[in-house]
């Protein structure tokens, strides 16, 4: 039984989980509660949609949306988790550190700019911002510094998490910039890659 009282199905050699009927059901609600969302988002970029024409949309009520989402800020959390869900950061087959940490601005920059108009809504409205998505890349830069790291002096005392972890807050000023309108595409992911290069520098002593 699974831990709401629903059955829980397994294969045929009883290993790996099945999707129930009522499990499936709900993540395709869910689905089409997140995709009336973007609908909503596309149509209105101006206009932060309610929750009540969420339902509307949707075809279902503002409790089920609250049941299998959450309140305002959930839905728009689960939409930005679902903008940048294709990175997928151990595909990045780059070995130079410098190198992945370039692949890895230019990965989160791909997905931010391929539905311009959502990601934008949710940077401008989103009270939490894109940096409380749930696959934040601090941790995966901080690993390029630390691979790159000879164990050297680096200019003004920074060690290398501190490095990977003011880039990946660059990133996150640059993506808010970008979503404001205030810098286009080209300069947001030129400014990405700065940000890569001035670090590493400082660390080189460049």
């Amino acid at each position: 039984m699974g831990s709401d009282g629903s059955a829980v199905a397994t294969d045929e050699i009883g290993l790996a989980p099945v999707e129930g009927l009522r499990d499936r059901g709900k993540r395709r609600r869910r689905e089409r509660i997140l995709e009336c969302a973007r609908e909503l988002l596309r149509e209105g970029p101006a206009h932060s949609f309610t929750i009540q024409e969420l339902a509307a949309r949707a075809e279902v009520s503002i409790p089920t949306i609250s049941n299998l989402i959450g309140n305002r800020d959930a839905i728009w959390a689960a939409l930005a988790d679902e903008a940048v869900g294709a990175v997928d950061y151990a595909a990045l087959s780059h070995r130079d550190p410098q190198e992945r940490a370039h692949a890895i601005m230019a990965a989160m920059a791909d997905a931010m700019t391929s539905d311009q108009v959502v990601t934008r809504a949710l940077i401008r409205d989103w009270s939490h911002g894109v940096g409380a998505m749930s696959l934040d890349p601090t941790q995966e830069l901080v690993a390029c510094f630390v691979a790159a790291y000879d164990g050297n002096a680096v200019a003004g005392g920074l060690v290398p998490r501190r490095l990977g972890e003011v880039v990946a807050a660059g990133l996150i000023g640059c993506l808010h910039q970008w979503g404001a309108g205030l810098i286009s595409d080209r300069i947001m992911r030129r400014r990405l890659r700065d940000l890569v290069d001035v670090a590493f520098a400082a660390m080189s002593g460049a």
